[in-house]
């Protein structure tokens, strides 16, 4: 594909669709115009020199001026603000929903149900200002660092044409719109989960008299020494979801990221996993009482289990750093 089709495609990604088809248009002609009847490849490098980047023009030709996300990124900011706002109302407010139903047990109906809707409205604001702090603040750093549509901040460069991104001849490297928003939900949901409410992470007994009785999971004064790694990792990952929204197809620097991200996420996964205090001592004892097995017989299949678990999440990191990486490079 020639030089000119991948800078006007650049540029119309950069653009609103409602003015896209004729920018291009009008774009095409201005740089037939300012080639020679007889041009080579050299002259449409130095023609599109001239021009810049696709993302400035972009912005010239764009009659909206933005002034925190510029509209080289606005379209896709919007969209992803939608996805990943919309998700974290659902997941904050399910939670609240959940925590509230549990810590209401008991109660006048009336007030429970006071209580109920008054904490899930107030779950799925956080919800709202969680999702669009973090996506708002992912973007004005790709804004404000000048990166081209489609390249990294730590590989971008002062643009030529050699960054101009290939024309997609085939859905091959598409990235699945679905299986994106299907892993943000994934990753809102955990990490929500556990800095908000580790303690829903638990079984619950109703005994004799019908009184609730919960046992978490975890020690929470233990998981609080990994809940900064925890924010991080799920900072890092939204930026790739942006970043995967934004390309709509693998990329090098993608795909290294992703497999940087599984590394990471493994070895999180591991360090918790196999750290004994971080679980509550007393959960495995309400654990062999709900299933009338002994503590030795539970401690023994859940040591069994936990070695299982490594072992499926680490072989499914790779199978998917090596799947993307293989199909990379045979269809790039």
């Amino acid at each position: 594909m020639n030089l000119i089709d991948r800078y006007i495609y650049a540029v119309a990604e950069c653009l609103p669709n409602n003015i896209r088809d004729d920018i291009t248009k009008e774009l095409r002609a201005n740089i037939e115009y300012m080639l020679t009847n007889s041009y080579t490849e050299e002259d449409v490098y130095r023609v599109l020199e001239e021009l810049g980047s696709p993302m400035n023009l972009a912005n010239e030709y764009n009659p909206q001026k933005r002034y925190l996300i510029g509209p080289g990124y606005f379209n896709k900011y919007i969209g992803i603000l939608k996805v990943v706002v919309g998700i974290c109302i659902v997941v904050f407010a399910s939670i609240s929903m959940v925590d509230s139903i549990i810590n209401r047990y008991g109660m006048d109906l009336i007030d429970r149900i006071v209580g109920i809707f008054t904490n899930v409205l107030t779950g799925a604001l956080v919800g709202t200002m969680q999702g669009a702090f973090w996506v708002t603040l992912i973007f004005i750093i790709l804004e404000r660092s000048g990166v081209e549509p489609g390249y990294l901040p730590a590989f971008s460069s002062e643009w030529t044409p050699d960054l101009l991104p290939e024309i997609p001849l085939n859905n091959n490297l598409k990235i699945s719109r679905g299986e994106t928003i299907f892993s943000i939900l994934s990753t809102i949901t955990f990490t929500a989960l556990l800095y908000f409410q580790p303690q829903l992470i638990a079984i619950y007994i109703r005994d004799k008299n019908n009184t609730l009785n919960i046992t978490s999971l975890f020690d929470i004064n233990r998981l609080e020494i990994y809940i900064v790694f925890i924010l991080i990792l799920a900072v890092f990952q939204l930026g790739i979801f942006v970043w995967k929204y934004i390309t709509k197809r693998w990329t090098m620097p993608l795909i290294i990221l992703n497999a940087l991200y599984n590394i990471l996420m493994c070895i999180l996964l591991i360090i918790m996993l196999f750290d004994n205090q971080l679980f509550n001592i007393n959960f495995i004892s309400a654990f062999s009482n709900l299933v009338n097995g002994s503590i030795e017989a539970i401690t023994v299949w859940l040591d069994r289990a936990r070695w299982i678990f490594v072992t499926f999440f680490i072989g499914i990191t790779t199978w998917d750093s090596i799947r993307i990486f293989y199909k990379f490079k045979v269809y790039k």
